[in-house]
Formats: C-alpha cells, sequence, structure tokens
C-alpha cells in the first residue's frame, strides 16, 4: 500500500470502518486523496498571492 494512503488513513480512521464493510470503496479514499492533496495546493498558493501583495503594500 502506498504510504500516502496510510498516512491518510492514520489521519481519518473513519476509513478503516468504511473500507473493511465495503472494501470497493478504496477508490473513493484515493479520489478524497487527490482533492484534498489539490485543494492544499491551492490554499498554499492562496498564502503565497496574499503574502506577496502584502510586501508590495509595505513598498
Amino acid at each position: 500500500m502506498n504510504q500516502e494512503v496510510l498516512y491518510y488513513l492514520r489521519s481519518h480512521p473513519h476509513w478503516y470502518i468504511t473500507l473493511s464493510r465495503y472494501p470497493e470503496s478504496y477508490y473513493d479514499l484515493l479520489n478524497e486523496i487527490e482533492g484534498q492533496k489539490h485543494s492544499s495546493f491551492v490554499d498554499k498558493l492562496d498564502k503565497v498571492s496574499l503574502f506577496i501583495q502584502m510586501l508590495e503594500m509595505l513598498k
């Protein structure tokens, strides 16, 4: 199993129950991980953009 998936499972233990009852929902788990990874990238990009705007205001 991928290390990223294991880390996500440790952070979100409700997936243990879901996967034990419905193993076919593994692909839903992977989609959720990808979605969160994408949203975290967008959040980081927004923070950098805000930081740059603040620096420009100080000029």
